[in-house]
């Protein structure tokens, strides 16, 4: 949950209308990082996957769960429930950038990697998602990134920066920086972490700016200088 003083900050600082004015449509997006329920294996054998509806709330949290399909021990099926459960999620966006109740389609996999803390992922994988994602990103105002930012944040604590967005917003400037014939990918990952954090600090002041052309790119290109 965010912190009263967090909250109350961002309710200032966003004009109204913008509070729930958030760059979509999409679907909900799975928070790898946030810790979730861990499994108990005593000597059975990991091997298969369970395939579930996961229905999503407004505020990214699990509200039902069903399992459609299992190839695993079905031992597993109670505690990978738990798992889904407990898994949290950036929630769904309409189209008038409402986040809104959603369903989507996961499976988790059960492997010895995994251990007693498998995670779960999309079970059909959208081709076209990582394209989605960065056209939303330029659309993002600074309202967007921080209300999204805070989200993944809370869940995914020091790890926020790995997850999807961020991920596709650094790998978006790294590719910029490419091609303009300036090779620093390892300098803009170990930038990013801290740049994000700036980026909020700096929306807060300007919610309506454009998060990925006047604020993201400008912090990156002082962290990490041509």
């Amino acid at each position: 949950m965010l912190s009263t003083a967090r909250a109350a900050t961002l309710a200032f600082v966003l004009v109204p209308g913008l509070a729930f004015a958030q760059a979509g449509p999409a679907d909900p997006q799975i928070i790898v990082a946030a810790p979730t329920a861990k499994v108990n294996i005593g000597n059975r054998k990991l091997a298969g996957q369970v395939v579930a509806t996961v229905r999503v709330d407004d505020e990214g949290k699990a509200r039902d769960v069903l399992v459609t399909e299992i190839t695993a021990d079905p031992v597993f099926e109670a505690p990978i429930v738990k798992v889904l459960q407990s898994t949290r999620f950036r929630p769904a966006i309409d189209e008038a950038g409402k986040p809104i109740e959603a369903s989507i389609e996961v499976k988790v996999e059960l492997r010895p990697s995994t251990g007693t803390e498998p995670k779960p992922s999309a079970a059909k994988p959208d081709p076209q998602l990582t394209e989605k994602e960065k056209a939303r990103i330029r659309r993002m105002t600074c309202a967007d990134f921080n209300w999204e930012w805070e989200i993944i944040r809370d869940a995914a604590d020091d790890a926020a920066a790995t997850e999807f967005m961020p991920r596709i917003a650094t790998t978006m400037y790294a590719a910029s920086r490419t091609e303009a014939g300036e090779y620093v990918d390892a300098k803009v990952w170990k930038a990013a972490p801290r740049a994000f954090r700036d980026s909020a600090d700096r929306c807060e002041d300007t919610p309506q700016a454009a998060f990925w052309q006047d604020t993201f790119k400008s912090v990156m290109d002082v962290a990490v200088p041509k």
